[in-house]
């Protein structure tokens, strides 16, 4: 219950500067609002604005602004009020500042005016609310009673924030036997927010569950999201992400989870290649299963009943002895594991002959392209080594040429054997060395001048 109130004229009993007073008619002159509640005053003929935000955290402290610019000497200011609207849509005073009286609260030890103090001139209503509670959360007015203008207003919306903590975990599927059904496989849980968080996942072939339950603190809640869907090989080991989003947060929470599902068994049969044929013998078909966890039974018989005498189940595997006509049939293997059943089915053909494999159509294409590739390859390397044969060989021709022993006593060799060597014909090399009847005599070894 507020307390009385006792300031000016007004009657005992009631808060002076009450909103609706008929002796408060709104004046021209504005609120100066620091910029955290900038906000419009009460002037009619000021078109109407939204109200400014002030947000604070559950248990913290947080400040109302309210302040008039500077007023002319003949203006008094008598009283400043704060009221809270109700969601009933009551205004209920919360504080009110009388120059010369002081304060007054509902509730002294949570409120307090900031740089209001009595014997001082009056100008600045600035409130502190200490402590916030969910039901603080509110429209507030200040509104300052003024001499002989009468009373200004402002308004402005505090908002109660409360950071939620988060988490993320594999959700464990219950042992026994599963139906078709989704079930959960990975919970995220946002608790102790105000508002609600928001959460979603990353993985499409899921289905969210979201539940919102009270939280620990008055005015918050705890969000629970479970990821649902149906078991399989494919969402087991996968990665996915809780998406936490908060008007708190500067920035989306992100949550990563390995899911650890359990399925059924998948099952396929292996081993069959198109050519049993009579007489064939050791002969095999495998069951290649997944499943988690591991089978605990494997199972084959055929669409006619049990399995022919020439077939023996060896655990995944089914070894045919001896081929026969009781083997063509359809092979059927039904695995178990601890949450259901799985099988796969095989048709089996049997032939008279063996079948003969042809060769690949693109073999001999291959090969041809291979032995083109090579060939010119080779071709390409001759023709590199062509001019450096050529070269060599006219170098060792040009070599012999220079090296012969030339005559001494001939006017050839007055000119030098680099003149003579080339004048030789093809068939004095033919002939070479001269005749022991030659009579030209020739020198011992002498070298070619250069």
């Amino acid at each position: 219950m507020l307390r009385s109130g006792k300031y000016g004229n007004n009657s005992p009993g009631k808060w002076p500067g009450r909103v609706g007073d008929p002796e408060r008619a709104a004046s021209r002159m504005p609120l100066a609002w620091s910029v955290q509640t900038t906000g419009a005053g009460s002037d009619p003929r000021l078109p109407p604005t939204p109200p400014p935000r002030v947000r604070g955290f559950l248990g913290d402290t947080v400040e109302l602004r309210c302040k008039l610019p500077p007023l002319e000497h003949k203006v008094q200011v008598t009283q400043a009020t704060w009221t809270r609207r109700t969601a009933a849509g009551d205004d209920l005073n919360v504080a009110v500042f009388h120059p010369t009286q002081g304060s007054s609260f509902p509730e002294p030890g949570r409120l307090e005016f900031v740089a209001a103090r009595p014997g001082e001139e009056l100008r600045d209503a600035s409130l502190a609310l200490r402590g916030l509670r969910a039901e603080d959360e509110a429209n507030y007015t200040c509104r300052f009673a003024m001499f002989p203008d009468g009373s200004k207003s402002a308004r402005t919306w505090l908002r109660v924030l409360a950071q939620p903590e988060n988490a993320a975990e594999t959700e464990e599927v219950p042992p026994g036997p599963l139906s078709l059904e989704p079930v959960p496989v990975a919970r995220c849980v946002s608790r102790g927010g105000r508002p609600p968080a928001r959460i979603s996942w990353s993985y499409p072939d899921g289905k969210a569950n979201d539940s919102l339950v009270p939280g620990h603190l008055p005015g918050t809640f705890d969000v629970i999201s479970l990821l649902t869907l149906t078991p399989s090989s494919q969402a087991d080991g996968q990665n996915v992400t809780c998406k936490v989003e908060h008007e708190s947060f500067k920035e989306a929470v992100l949550l990563s989870v390995t899911l650890a599902v359990p399925y059924p068994p998948e099952v396929s049969i292996s081993g069959y290649d198109d050519n049993w044929y009579l007489g064939r013998s050791e002969a095999t078909l495998n069951c290649d299963v997944r499943s988690k966890p591991e089978p605990t039974g494997y199972d084959w018989s055929t669409t006619r009943g049990p399995l022919p005498p020439s077939a023996e189940a060896q655990g995944s595997h089914l070894l045919i002895r001896t081929v026969d006509e009781s083997i063509n049939t359809t092979f059927i293997c039904h695995v178990t594991n601890a949450l259901g059943t799985g099988q796969a089915e095989m048709t089996v053909l049997i032939r008279a002959e063996p079948h003969e494999e042809e060769p690949q159509p693109g073999l001999s294409i291959t090969i041809i392209v291979i032995v083109a590739i090579v060939a010119t390859v080779v071709t390409v390397f001759l023709v590199a080594l062509l001019p450096v044969y050529f070269c060599g060989f006219r170098r060792s021709r040009e070599s012999f040429l220079w090296h012969i022993p030339c005559p001494s006593a001939t006017s050839e060799c007055h000119h030098g054997c680099r003149a003579w060597a080339p004048t030789m014909t093809r068939a004095k090399l033919r002939t070479w060395p001269p005749p022991a009847e030659s009579s030209v005599p020739w020198g011992s070894g002498s070298s070619l001048d250069h």
